[in-house]
């Protein structure tokens, strides 16, 4: 196949012009600029990992940041867990004086359980267009600063009503850190190793897990009556953490500047992030390369309206920051952009996916629940801990097999392997549940909490490939957008299937909870298949996937070549993008 050209990555040009490019050097994008920074750093100055960190620590804090904001993001939909099972939680939440010693687990837990979703459902809509126009950063720590305060005030809730609208502002938070964090790491990563640094940045989100599971075990022992209030405070110290780093260490992403057409800006900011990983590149990043490179992009069509406009004006109009409300306001209106021209193909799948995931990880709000109800004859709490442990193994095998595997196959891995646990898990239940001894002697426990790793190993694996495909599947102009749209089908789903588990809880009917859990991850089979792999591909700063004349199917995106080299997507073989058409 002739090789086009391609404004990401302009390593086909020595064939197109060949006379030119030994006395003209093609200019580089933000993507080519950074790569070299990284691989000159690698070859000049590794002399070990911890040695590399410590020397280059300026450039790794950013993604030790997003990492702990990715981890406050847990750790707050991870806590409803632990309340839920708290006898002190039940006494002040989840009874009132005329229902008795009955605890409401079908209505009030499931409205708690479910509040943060239908926050994270309308932020995930809101909070995409916002980082797509105001800022990236600026979104992130919107999000980190509402948290902290909606922290402090739910552990001083008085009652389930103010719980749930504390948690559903909560969901708001999230949904904002949510998209700017994988975002972020995403555009500020070197392309060769974007997927291992949004994989490590998506594996924090283990760490919150593990921090919340952490102080449960400590503040509410075995009984659970444990003081839930001191609990919920303890929980929002990551986020108080995380907003620190990112004011003081975090910059905005370059990619950002360049889709608002603020070149100096990006030019500052990239030459900024090369300087930190401390790469020995011949020349500095200009404004006047980055316009020579977006007006080869424009030539091809392949540039953002946003960045045409910078070639000639090479600063923001006035009018555009002015208005920046607006345009939030009329880019709500214009979600449908992520399904015009063709790119319903890409979201669609994506959207499914995320629906099916949240359906199956639903569960993981009532694991504490579950073990107490099976009556097993260990701590539900020092269960949920280990349980919650098995996802430092799944966070190693995402990270390690992500760029070799690819992200499509580990989701169709994952969904896989967490339909086997919980059909399993399903019979077992039933099993212990009608036995006549409680707890089912010794080897129960043991199968029910390997079982439960496997499913977390499993869910770990699937969302981290998850959230990596999906923040490579757009343009940089709709990125955060196009994932807000798909988490926010996601959170949807969450919501709704805590009203369908919630009542399951009540009745003690575990089996049929499992069951109907495995079914939805068979589900996730099904849609995951429909996805496009972005293995190995570089991210994209233009709408016109149809441009490059691509001509073959997408099924080959695991061959020994693609493994070899960086790419671009002029080359890649995504039959599912040919259809797009040029929308500038």
């Amino acid at each position: 196949m002739e090789n086009q050209f391609h404004p990401l990555n302009n390593d086909t040009h020595q064939e197109t012009h060949p006379s030119s490019t030994t006395h003209h050097p093609p200019p580089r994008s933000i993507d080519d600029y950074l790569e070299s920074a990284y691989s000159t750093s690698r070859q000049y100055q590794y002399r070990g990992v911890l040695l590399e960190i410590i020397n280059h620590w300026r450039y790794y804090i950013i993604f030790l940041a997003l990492g702990i904001a990715n981890s406050g993001d847990s750790a707050e939909m991870g806590c409803t867990n632990y309340i839920l099972s708290s006898e002190n939680f039940q006494h002040d939440i989840l009874k009132s004086a005329d229902e008795g010693d009955d605890v409401d687990f079908a209505g009030r837990g499931a409205a708690i359980a479910s509040a943060h979703f239908a926050g994270m459902l309308i932020s995930g809509l809101l909070s995409g267009v916002l980082a797509d126009i105001w800022g990236r950063r600026s979104t992130l720590l919107l999000g980190l600063m509402c948290n902290t305060v909606v922290g402090v005030l739910s552990a001083l809730a008085r009652n389930a009503t103010e719980l749930c609208l504390l948690r559903f502002t909560c969901g708001i938070g999230l949904g904002m850190v949510i998209a700017g964090v994988v975002t972020m790491a995403a555009e500020m990563s070197p392309p060769s190793k974007r997927g291992r640094f949004m994989t490590l940045v998506g594996s924090c989100y283990t760490l919150g897990f593990l921090y919340t599971s952490f102080w449960a075990l400590i503040i509410f022992r075995v009984s659970g009556s444990g003081n839930w209030r001191l609990f919920m405070f303890m929980n929002v110290l990551p986020t108080m953490v995380a907003a620190t780093l990112v004011t003081m260490f975090v910059p905005e992403s370059p990619r950002f500047f360049l889709s608002r057409g603020k070149l100096k800006e990006a030019v500052h900011v990239a030459n900024m992030m090369a300087s930190r990983i401390g790469g020995h590149v011949d020349e500095m990043l200009t404004e006047e390369e980055l316009t020579q490179y977006l007006f080869q992009a424009k030539k091809m069509g392949e540039a953002s309206c946003r960045a045409k406009d910078a070639i000639t004006l090479h600063e923001t109009s006035p009018v555009i920051e002015e208005n920046l409300w607006r345009e939030v306001w009329m880019s709500l209106g214009t979600i449908q952009q992520v399904f015009a021209k063709g790119m319903y193909r890409v979201t669609i799948p994506l959207q499914l996916t995320y629906f099916s995931l949240t359906l199956v990880t639903g569960v993981a709000t009532w694991w504490t629940k579950i073990f107490q109800i099976l009556e097993l004859q260990t701590d539900a709490y020092a269960l949920s801990f280990y349980q919650t442990l098995a996802q430092i193994p799944g966070m190693m095998l995402a990270s390690g097999l992500i760029d070799w595997v690819g992200r499509r196959q580990l989701i169709i891995i994952g969904f896989g392997g967490g339909s086997a646990s919980l059909i399993l898990l399903s019979a077992l239940a039933s099993t212990i549940q009608h036995s006549e001894s409680s707890g089912g002697g010794g080897i129960y426990p043991l199968l029910v909490l390997g079982l439960a790793c496997i499913w977390t190993v499993c869910l770990c694996i699937g969302w981290l490939s998850l959230d990596c495909l999906s923040a490579e599947t757009y343009p940089t102009k709709i990125r955060s957008t196009g994932r807000g749209v798909c988490v926010a089908t996601g959170r949807m789903a969450g919501f709704c299937v805590q009203f369908l588990y919630g009542p399951l809880i009540n009745q003690n009917r575990l089996s049929y909870m499992l069951g109907l859990a495995s079914l939805f991850a068979i589900g996730g089979v099904a849609t995951s298949c429909r996805t496009t792999d972005t293995t190995n591909v570089d991210l994209q700063d233009h709408w016109d996937y149809s441009a490059a004349g691509v001509a073959s199917s997408d099924g080959d995106n695991g061959s020994d070549e693609r493994q070899n080299r960086r790419i671009s997507f002029a080359e890649t073989t995504h039959s599912k993008y040919l259809s797009i058409e040029q929308s500038i």
